[in-house]
């Protein structure tokens, strides 16, 4: 039996919320080797963004019409009545007797043929009664989705204003994926990219030169300009930390956490492919990926390395002229890309992450030359990951001074990022 593309997007979200895979990557993985069309996997795609993005929400408007509490509806029947609230309440140019039909078909495939009249009964409800008012919008936790436990931190983190305009650009999908051309090579790939039906947006910032903003790409892996190595997938926001680095040809930069390499291949442009970036990783699988895209840019400068950055490694001692940490972290400021981080993150997750933070920094800072530059970021907007871990760096290195420290949030084009920027004095 050939599988629906509602049957493809339930299978997706059991993966995502019942066993924590990133929605990104389960996505790419039920899809690849499969013949759906361009229009199917744009329509899974936004299907199971869009029922992640408003999953709170959905799921309450499931308990106001269910006898049974979502929390307590089996997890397939559970996520089949999740796509199909999301079809009738968020996605308005699908046919809400089409959002029915499907949900009933698919608890019959599943083999709960006994919980059909539940399914039809509930959405059959939710379908007449779209034209009241969805409950609780005055609600941010609801009206975002969010826990609870998550609005009321971003509102000690932000201040009330900034958390409501962080969960607004958040709750949007992102405007495009962005990239950076390699150095010379902006019309050639624009042309090349235009070629094959892309849509292809300058980012006109003078901070962002080269940079592009891609809409109707379809699998970016199959474009003649990415096999052709003509630019790299990087958002606007991480490149703030590239240039922060000040990288420039014949430098020694060291990348600690360097995978997926958007920030090393983005230094590696800046330095005209001379000099050395060391640009590691833990995972090894990460580390062929690195040596893959280096292969695909043609960039010799670029070493790849397994390496732990909480581990110190003697030989690299004050090797660097600049030393990068893009620091694992809680990621919520890419929420907008990644909406399952709101439900995949708990309150302990980042005390944490904080310690390990504070540990790759410190250990970062023995790479350093004299006179360095080190440079920490993370894509996240928590005080405990961000500032108080600059803090607590500098109170123990009297040898470091601030030069700058930005917080961004989530924007149109671009992630949320915090970079601060110090300097070594010895």
């Amino acid at each position: 039996m050939k599988k629906s593309d509602r049957h493809y997007a339930v299978t997706i979200l059991g993966e995502v919320l019942g066993d924590g895979a990133y929605a990104n990557i389960a996505l790419r993985k039920a899809l690849s080797g499969t013949d759906a069309s361009a229009q199917s996997r744009a329509f899974i795609t936004e299907l199971v963004n869009e029922t992640l993005r408003n999953l709170i929400l959905i799921d309450g408007i499931i308990d106001e019409f269910s006898t049974t509490p979502a929390s307590e509806i089996k997890p397939i029947i559970k996520n089949i009545l999740r796509i199909s609230v999301c079809q009738i309440r968020f996605l308005e140019r699908i046919p809400e007797r089409a959002a029915v039909n499907e949900a009933v078909v698919l608890a019959k495939n599943y083999n709960f043929m006994h919980l059909t009249g539940f399914v039809n009964g509930i959405l059959r409800s939710i379908a007449r009664e779209t034209h009241r008012p969805k409950i609780a919008q005055k609600d941010l936790a609801l009206r975002f989705s969010y826990p609870p436990w998550l609005v009321n931190s971003l509102v000690k983190w932000l201040g009330a204003k900034a958390a409501i305009e962080f969960c607004e650009a958040s709750h949007k999908p992102a405007n495009g994926v962005s990239i950076l051309v390699s150095p010379g090579r902006a019309e050639e790939c624009v042309k090349s990219l235009e070629a094959e039906g892309v849509e292809v947006v300058p980012l006109e910032a003078e901070s962002l030169k080269s940079v592009f903003l891609l809409r109707k790409t379809g699998d970016i892996s199959r474009l003649s300009a990415f096999r052709d190595g003509h630019f790299i997938v990087i958002d606007p926001g991480a490149l703030a930390a590239v240039n922060a680095l000040g990288a420039k040809p014949g430098q020694t930069i060291l990348d600690l956490c360097a995978a997926p390499g958007g920030k090393s291949f983005a230094s590696a442009f800046a330095m005209g492919n001379e000099g050395r970036v060391l640009a590691f990783d833990i995972h090894p699988h990460k580390i062929d990926l690195l040596r893959n895209t280096k292969k695909r840019l043609n960039l010799s400068i670029i070493e790849p390395k397994v390496q732990d950055a909480l581990i110190f490694a003697p030989e690299l001692a004050n090797i660097a002229d600049a030393v990068l940490l893009d620091a694992p972290c809680s990621g919520l400021g890419t929420i907008r890309k990644h909406p399952e981080i709101k439900y995949t993150r708990h309150p302990d997750d980042i005390a944490t992450l904080a310690r390990k933070q504070l540990q790759m920094l410190t250990n970062a800072a023995r790479y350093v030359k004299p006179g360095g530059t080190l440079v920490y970021c993370t894509c996240t907007v928590t005080r405990e990951e961000n500032a108080d871990i600059i803090e607590k760096f500098l109170s123990a290195n009297a040898n470091f001074t601030p030069e700058s420290a930005t917080q961004t949030l989530p924007s149109e084009n671009s992630d949320g990022f915090f970079t601060s920027v110090l300097r070594s004095t010895m």
